[in-house]
C-alpha cells in the first residue's frame, strides 16, 4: 500500500517568500535545517532563488504561478 501524496499546499508550505531581485512573494518548500538564506528555495511556479534579506521600494506581490500551481484563488480571478 502506498502512503498518500502531499498536496501541493502541503509541499510548499511557506508563504510570503520574496527572492533577491525580485517583486513577487512566492510559496517555497521549507529549506532543510531551517538555512533560510544559505541555500536556495524551490517555490511552487519552478522558480530557483535566494531569499531576498532587505526591503524593496516598489510594491510587492503574489506570484500568479504559485498560486495557480497550489489552487489558491487570487485577487484577479475573484475579479472576474
Amino acid at each position: 500500500m502506498n502512503p498518500p501524496t502531499l498536496s501541493m499546499a502541503e509541499q510548499f508550505p511557506a508563504r510570503g517568500v520574496r527572492f533577491d531581485k525580485g517583486r513577487t512573494e512566492h510559496r517555497t518548500r521549507r529549506p532543510v535545517g531551517d538555512r533560510w538564506f544559505e541555500d536556495p528555495l524551490e517555490a511552487a511556479c519552478g522558480k530557483i532563488g535566494y531569499q531576498a534579506r532587505g526591503y524593496t521600494n516598489k510594491p510587492v506581490r503574489p506570484c500568479p504561478g504559485c498560486a495557480k500551481a497550489v489552487g489558491e484563488e487570487t485577487e484577479g480571478a475573484l475579479a472576474a
